[in-house]
């Protein structure tokens, strides 16, 4: 049974010149990092309190705040004045209060003055930008909020690296598996394969939905396998997706009827917490997944595909495999 190695890959620093942006363009731009960087991480990347729902009000925003004030404002103090106060206005409140009472000041002034010095975090070479003093206070308080490790995961994940997508899911579902004292996955290049049809498939028809059990796609090895499904919209970023199907099939969760649970996919609670209970389904022990992106779909544009081996949600085995979290 063959296993993938997946690489990560680095990230160049960006300058305003390189870029051939203004600086007031720019520190938008770094802003809009920053903003981006902390939705993340509190909403995504944290373990195990997510709330994939949370990203999706926070993730664009900043991004929209930004085309808004560039497409309508050719001044760039103009710029600088009703970018600080849309962000204020209409995306700090989708964040923990902190940030806000913490950064917003910053946000209202665009000043690029700050005693902080988190340039290694947002890779910017130690320029000098309108919103530098956002930028590094959202960086300075996500740190004071959650540790070194968010300051970490996001050079490792955003600004220096990039993990590959199908490292970032299988890592979180492993992550999930072991609260419930469940072994660690095991990558199969045969179900990603697998996955990998059935996510195109999804893509191609623009319609997110499940194989049968019976088709011949979902034999392997003589038997049949699970399957996951998620989809999303926005650009075509399969990391972030990831996360998201990961954390959303976990986070059914909090519909599964602990401690005496269901018997079987006739229960009418299956359907809000099957993707949960084939997460951690302790005999499970292969997986592959999928990921394919069509622009042309709506609402959905990226679909992620899982297929696990042996399968979960058996009738009558709910009780030996999906135990609560330790």
């Amino acid at each position: 049974m063959a296993r993938l190695a997946l690489a990560a890959f680095c990230i160049a620093a960006l300058t305003a010149t390189s870029s051939g942006m203004t600086f007031t363009e720019f520190g938008m731009d770094m802003a809009s990092l920053a903003y981006e960087s902390v939705c993340w991480y509190e909403t995504l990347k944290q373990f195990p309190n997510t709330n994939s729902k949370g990203f999706n009000h926070c993730n664009t925003l900043s991004k929209q705040m930004k085309k808004q004030v560039m497409d309508q404002m050719d001044d760039e103090d103009e710029q600088k004045k009703y970018f600080g106060q849309f962000m204020t206005d209409m995306a700090m409140g989708s964040l923990p209060a902190v940030y806000a009472s913490t950064c917003n000041g910053d946000l209202a002034s665009g000043s690029a003055d700050t005693s902080e010095n988190e340039s290694d975090v947002l890779n910017d070479q130690g320029q000098e930008y309108p919103f530098r003093a956002f930028a590094y206070c959202m960086m300075k308080t996500l740190q004071n909020q959650q540790g070194d490790e968010a300051i970490q995961a996001i050079k490792d994940e955003k600004t220096h690296a990039r993990k590959h997508w199908m490292t970032i899911i299988l890592d979180r579902d492993n992550e999930w598996r072991a609260r419930h004292g469940a072994k660690p996955l095991t990558l199969n290049g045969d179900l990603n394969k697998a996955a990998q049809d059935w996510a195109e498939t999804n893509a191609r028809e623009c319609n997110m939905y499940h194989s049968k059990n019976t088709d011949p796609i979902r034999q392997w090895m003589g038997e049949g396998t699970g399957e996951s499904l998620s989809a999303g919209g926005g650009e075509d970023d399969n990391e972030d997706a990831a996360y998201q199907a990961s954390n959303g099939w976990y986070e059914e969760m909090k519909d599964y009827p602990f401690p005496g649970g269901i018997q079987d996919a006739n229960d009418p609670r299956f359907h809000a917490v099957g993707h949960f209970t084939q997460s951690v389904w302790l005999d499970t022990e292969y997986v592959g997944y999928g990921y394919a992106y069509n622009g042309n779909c709506s609402p959905y544009t990226h679909y992620i595909a899982a297929r696990y081996f042996p399968a979960g949600n058996v009738a009558g085995g709910f009780q030996k495999n999906v135990v609560p979290p330790k």
